[in-house]
């Protein structure tokens, strides 16, 4: 806290950065957008009496244009079916408990569902960003996602209310205050940064970071299997900022630490700025910016040459839109990588 002209500043504290950041960083199998669709359907089945019959089961889906679209294009991981519908089965077939709904599921079950071609009724909405909502018809039952991907906005089972009453995330730091927190050297913090390096998805072996970067990234849309670690609910964007950054800490160590911090902080910060899901590449207006910050941040760049580059690496990047959860991908998370790297940082 500091004063000034009478009134109290209250700056973001690391331990609210922290539970920010944990929120804000998930491991995930799988595309995030096919992801909450399933996500929605296993939380709201685990409220039922018994598990649904694939013969006899109903619902339907009602989706954002950004949610419907990368969720229509992404592959569901060990099905290995693009769209909706795989990633609703895989959902209703799922054993997890949590958002990562792809990495346990029942193979033979979401097969069962598939083959019912009258269960599922999607319906796209005007509505942009992040909404899903499943309701199963005549049950008054139902559940609604929005913001977050793993956000809980409203969950009504036979009537009832039953939506978790979650403690919200603090708000999104200031540029003032990524500075500050990085700064610190909070050790709770750069943990968590060094977690988020050392669990996300592995190298490649025999290719060169920049290629490492599309292939993951492309190979993600594809359905490959790896678990990734997401950021903001993008894992492309974690995969885009956490390679380079990791190959850093390796050639490091601890010193590029404070840098991974600004990066994850300033990816929250660009996230607020813009909506979460939009027809904009994410690479391009969050990833792309927060790493090259983090890479200034680390070789002494102050707020204006910051506030610089969160303008021009999107100027340089205008072209990329988002057409869905596709291959090509890769080829817009390589076209970002060479707009930011290499970095000048001194050893």
């Amino acid at each position: 806290r500091r004063r000034c002209y009478g009134y109290m500043l209250i700056f973001m504290t690391a331990p609210e950065a922290l539970r920010l950041l944990q929120g804000e960083i998930v491991q995930v199998v799988g595309c995030t957008e096919p992801a909450a669709v399933a996500y929605a359907f296993r939380t709201l089945v685990r409220q039922l009496p018994a598990p649904p019959n694939p013969a006899t089961f109903r619902a339907e889906l009602r989706l954002s244009q950004d949610a419907f679209r990368n969720a229509s294009t992404a592959v569901v991981p060990r099905l290995k079916i693009r769209g909706i519908r795989a990633a609703a089965a895989a959902g209703l077939a799922s054993r997890a408990n949590g958002f990562n709904v792809f990495a346990d599921f029942d193979l033979r079950r979401a097969r069962a569902f598939l083959k019912n071609p009258a269960w599922l009724k999607v319906v796209p909405t005007r509505r942009r960003g992040l909404f899903v909502h499943v309701q199963l018809p005549g049950l008054r039952t139902g559940i609604t996602l929005a913001g977050r991907h793993d956000q809980i906005e409203k969950l009504v089972v036979f009537g009832e209310d039953r939506t978790p009453r979650e403690k919200p995330l603090p708000r999104p730091p200031t540029l003032a205050e990524i500075f500050r927190l990085a700064r610190a050297r909070h050790p709770q913090l750069e943990a968590l940064a060094r977690d988020f390096l050392l669990r996300q998805v592995p190298a490649e072996k025999g290719h060169p970071l920049e290629t490492q970067v599309a292939r993951r990234v492309a190979g993600r849309m594809a359905g490959y299997s790896h678990p990734v670690m997401t950021l903001t609910g993008s894992g492309n964007q974690g995969i885009f900022i956490g390679l380079p950054l990791r190959r850093l800490y390796a050639e490091q160590g601890a010193a590029i630490l404070p840098a991974v911090v600004f990066a994850l902080l300033a990816q929250v910060h660009l996230s607020a700025r813009h909506d979460r899901l939009s027809s904009k590449c994410g690479l391009a207006t969050k990833a792309g910016p927060a790493l090259a910050a983090g890479l200034a941040f680390a070789r002494g760049a102050g707020p204006a040459e910051i506030r610089r580059l969160f303008r021009t690496v999107p100027a340089r990047l205008a072209g990329l839109n988002c057409e869905g959860a596709e291959p090509a991908c890769g080829r817009k998370a390589r076209r970002a990588f060479r707009a930011v790297w290499p970095p000048a940082i001194p050893t």
